[in-house]
């Protein structure tokens, strides 16, 4: 049996403040975030096993990628932790995710990827969307292991 593609996709809201950044960015500030993870493989073919047919039932995939991802990174600052209002939000008791990395778009999708993999998902890709017209993309085949190399400069796209 050949493989198949499935596609769950998520949203979910966050602010971000990239230091050192040439541009507006540098500015705290939050995206809407669309979240597309793209599993393959074959489908189960245990006749009458309830899955049968399904590379991965949706609902499955839902639960997983919310409770280990989503539920950590919605309405969050998402923090490299060199970030000057980090000590001001965690005074207040702001949610923050210290992800001690520059949270760029492609750094992100590196960490959900590498995240979805540890979990043990047939992972194919990760795509997230920053802004309606600009993405960052990663295959997981080609995520290390040990976790991604992330990108110490960069930007965003605050259009």
């Amino acid at each position: 049996m050949n493989e198949v593609s499935v596609c769950k996709i998520f949203t979910f809201d966050a602010a971000h403040q990239l230091i050192g950044h040439k541009g507006k960015c540098s500015n705290l500030h939050g995206h809407t975030y669309k979240l597309e993870v793209v599993l393959k493989g074959k489908p189960l073919v245990a006749e009458g096993h309830s899955d049968e047919g399904f590379v991965i039932d949706f609902s499955d995939i839902k639960s997983s990628v919310q409770q280990s991802l989503i539920d950590r990174l919605d309405h969050a600052f998402l923090a490299m932790g060199n970030e000057p209002v980090l000590e001001t939000l965690r005074s207040t008791g702001s949610k923050v995710a210290l992800l001690s990395f520059r949270t760029t778009a492609e750094n992100l999708s590196s960490y959900i990827a590498h995240e979805l993999k540890l979990m043990g998902l047939p992972l194919h890709s990760v795509k997230l969307w920053e802004t309606p017209t600009s993405w960052a993309e990663v295959l997981a085949a080609e995520v290390p292991g040990e976790g991604p190399a992330y990108r110490l400069h960069g930007g965003c796209d605050c259009e």
